[in-house]
């Protein structure tokens, strides 16, 4: 049975952070690793990106965030935006065809 995507891109990072730090190897539960490809993902985009995706300015996302509460996800103070979310958010709107 082959192998979902995510499950490739587990064990990819999983044998690099095992290879780099090989006494981590206990220390890694598949919780910590989900974070981790998460976080790596560009799936996930930040304010800059976030923006481009939608191609507004970086002030117009920063003030649409706020105003229209789109979905994001704070981890160690960073936030992120998930294109889904983006793409949700902008049908919402009522755009359809821009994406």
């Amino acid at each position: 049975m082959e192998l979902l995507d995510e499950d490739k891109l587990a064990q990819f990072v999983r044998s690099i952070v095992i290879s780099m730090k090989p006494e981590l190897k206990s220390n890694i539960d598949k919780k910590d690793l989900k974070l981790l490809i998460t976080l790596s993902s560009r799936e996930w985009l930040n304010v800059g990106e976030s923006a481009k995706y939608l191609g507004v300015s970086d002030t117009t996302f920063r003030n649409w965030r706020k105003k229209y509460k789109i979905p994001s996800r704070t981890i160690g103070g960073i936030t992120r935006w998930k294109k889904s979310d983006l793409d949700n958010f902008w049908k919402s709107r009522g755009v359809k065809g821009y994406l």
